[in-house]
Parts: structure tokens; sequence; C-alpha cells
């Protein structure tokens, strides 16, 4: 395992609680960056904590009659120059999540009846025995949310004697490694862990540790397929998952761009099922304009946002406006709209006329009630579209007759048409009688 051998900072100040606690960091000679550096964005601390190898150094630890000795291990993540980075007050008790992991508690075991994993092997049986130091075998994995990315990450060494007279904690030493060097993540390292108030190692600690943080931004996001109401939209994976491999891919859409509270960003897909790079968008209007937006998930949360628009595909016309009557002569009737207020994303080419009567009605029977069943629809021609309606409304007309010399009660109805197909129909015009 790669071993560190820096020359340690300057000893902090021990608390009331401390025996004896001194720092030695990973990185030779560095320093972290100024605080303000820290990158505000999920993060997650991985470490898989081997083994506390001890020193005769702190040999003082050993349990006396009838009291019984463990050992923990604590690990704080700080952003503080290490020459200021303060002691716990308390023994930490358990894992807080993103702030702190602590391990189990372990005996040490004597070397000479089984020896570490991680001490070398001596030629001489009686050499080996009289190098050999007790080692706690945690071999445990930790894993600790974080909202930031620290700069360094601090390692607290415990002791805990418990007795018939109740329990006792004994900081012993302390090591620190920067979060931010890969260069030592995911291998076996080993920690010198110090004694501040001393100057002298008391431990080695054997672990491997890696932060992952969430994926990059997808890329070349486009549109796959285009229909009326759905989009295929597909796209390349990100360039780094950062650390911790991709889960699927979170897509998004917003909605209510005009609201008067904002846009709302709505989550259609909170993780694909696959990791396959593309995803069908349903349920959509069409002949309109949407923002997505494609994040990768690892197991730390959706990485980085990669918007982009898209829009459905060409519709129907909208209905054109309510008709009406503008003039009654020569036995006909000269009927009025105007143009629909969406085209559906193709031009108007012509509109169709629909005439309802129903004969023997008259204004004032119509306020006695009226049997709709006796209405009769005729189809009265078609009117071609203006090719200037893009600079302003038009107003359509058609002369619709010859209109029934007995009493008939008329109403219209007008569809547009363009490229993709037919409108709704409009709303009936108002009665009109003869």
């Amino acid at each position: 395992a790669p071993i560190a051998t820096p020359q340690p900072p300057p000893p902090a100040t021990p608390s009331a609680l401390v025996r004896h606690v001194r720092i030695e960091d990973v990185h030779p000679g560095a320093l972290p960056p100024p605080a303000n550096d820290v990158e505000e964005r999920p993060h997650m601390l991985l470490v898989d904590l081997e083994e506390l190898e001890l020193r005769p150094e702190a040999e003082h630890q050993a349990p006396g009659w009838l009291e019984s000795l463990t050992y923990f291990v604590s690990l704080h993540p700080r952003s503080e120059h290490p020459e200021e980075i303060p002691l716990p007050k308390h023994p930490p008790r358990a894992t807080v999540d993103r702030q702190y992991l602590v391990s189990q508690r372990m005996e040490a075991t004597d070397p000479t009846a089984r020896a570490s994993r991680f001490s070398f092997r001596l030629t001489s049986p009686e050499a080996e025995r009289k190098t050999s130091h007790p080692y706690v075998p945690f071999k445990e994995h930790m894993e600790l949310n974080l909202d930031h990315l620290d700069l360094s990450l601090v390692a607290y060494i415990w002791g805990r004697k418990t007795s018939m007279g109740g329990e006792e904690f004994t900081l012993i030493g302390r090591a620190l490694a920067p979060m931010a060097e890969y260069k030592f993540q995911r291998k076996l390292t080993k920690w010198g862990v110090f004694d501040v108030a001393e100057h002298y190692r008391v431990a080695e600690l054997h672990l491997r540790y890696a932060v992952c943080t969430t994926p990059s931004a997808v890329q070349r996001p486009r549109v796959a397929e285009v229909q009326q109401t759905k989009v295929t939209v597909s796209w390349d994976p990100p360039a780094s998952d950062h650390g911790s491999p991709l889960l699927g891919y979170r897509v998004s859409i917003l909605i209510n761009r005009e609201h008067e509270d904002g846009p709302h960003w709505h989550v259609v897909c909170e993780l694909t099922k696959t990791l396959n790079p593309g995803y069908v968008v349903t349920n959509l209007t069409g002949n309109t304009a949407y923002l997505l937006d494609i994040r990768a998930v690892n197991k730390v949360g959706a990485g980085d946002a990669s918007e982009f628009q898209i829009t459905t595909a060409p519709c129907e016309p909208d209905p054109p406006s309510k008709p009406w009557v503008d003039e009654k002569r020569d036995g006909s009737f000269n009927v009025k709209w105007y143009p629909p207020e969406q085209d559906g994303g193709f031009p108007v080419t012509h509109y169709r006329i629909r005439m309802r009567k129903i004969v023997g009605i008259t204004q004032w029977s119509r306020m006695a009630g009226v049997n709709e069943k006796g209405a009769v629809w005729s189809d009265m021609g078609t009117v071609p579209a203006s090719g200037k309606e893009q600079e302003g409304p038009s107003v359509y007309n058609a002369w619709v007759g010859p209109l029934e010399t007995s009493r008939c009660e008329y109403r219209f109805q007008i569809f547009a048409f363009s490229k993709v197909g037919e409108s709704e129909g409009s709303e009936l015009s108002d009665p009109e009688y003869t």
C-alpha cells in the first residue's frame, strides 16, 4: 500500500477530553485552497476502513483489571486550514449524515495469535514477534452524503475503556487527507496517526476512500421523432459519471412559462428504467414548443442540467370565430367570420361553410321550445383563405342562399382547412329567421 511520510503541521490545542493528538497530512507539503473554493454540489464519501495498526507508543491504552478496551474511528470532512481544525469536544457515538462517519467498535487482535495482513513478513520468527503490533481489523464499508466537497478528511482514532464503574473515552490521535486529491483515492493507503502533544506516531490507519459527485451533463441532446402529441428524444451519455456509475436519467419539462408565478419544472420521469439514452415524452399539444431538461443520475443524485427545446408536429387549425350574419338581401345572407387564432403550424388554405335550417320555426316559436330533430344541415361551399393573414386579421364573408320562402330558422358554422386537415367547427351563429 502507498505510504506517505510528510512533515506534520504544528500541533492543535487539545481539549480537556484529549490526552494526546497529532495530525499528519497524506499530501506532502500541500496546503488546501481557501475555504471559498469549496465546491457547492452534492457529493458522497465512500470509505473502506480496513485496519488500525497500533504502535508500542500507544501501549498505555492496555486495559486494566476487569476492564475492556475497544477502538473506533470517526471521519470528519472539514474545510478549515489544518492548523485551525478544531478537535471534537465529545466522542461521536454514531454516524450523522452530512456531518461525519463513525465506525463500529472493535477490540485489538494479538499479532502473536494472528498476524495482520498489512504487516511485513520478516525472515526470523523472533524478529517478527518483536516488530509485530496489535491491530484492529475493522473491514467495514461506510458512506456519507455531503452537501458540498470539503477540503480535508480528518480521521480521529478513539479508545473506549469500560468497567464496572462506567466508560472512559480517549482520543488517541488523528490523521488528515485532502478530499480533492484523486491520486490518493480508490487505492489502499496507509495514514500515519500522530499524537499531537508529544509529536510521535501512535498508529497506522489502513483504508481506501473515494469522493464522488453527481454526473456531468448529458451530451448532444436531440429530437429523434416528432408527432403531434409525443416526441422521442435521445442523447449521448455524460462525459463523466464523477466516480459513481450511472443508474439512469431524469427527464423534466418546463410548464406554465407565462404563469404569474414563473415557470415550473415538472418531472415526467424520475429515473428511466434502463441506461438507454432515449425517452418518449407524451401527452403533448400539437404545434407547441417545450423546454426539456435531461440529467444523468447516479448514487449521489441528478447531475448537471442539459436543456433543449422540442416542438411537436403541426396539427389542425383552431376553429374560426363565431360567424354572424352581416346583411340579408335578395333571398341570401351575407355570413362573416374571423380566421382561427392558431393555424396549427401550416397556413389555412380555405374555409367550409355549413348551414343548418329548421323549416316552420319563427323567433316566437323558438321561445316556446324547438324540436331540433327537424334540423337539416347543408354544405354551402368553400371560401379560399387570404395569403395576407400574417399582416393582420382578415374578415371573411360569403353570400349564402337561396333562402326558404316560408318561415325558417337559419344558423351557420365555419370550418378551417390546412395541409394537416380540418379544424373543429366554429361556434354556431346566432339564429336568423325568414
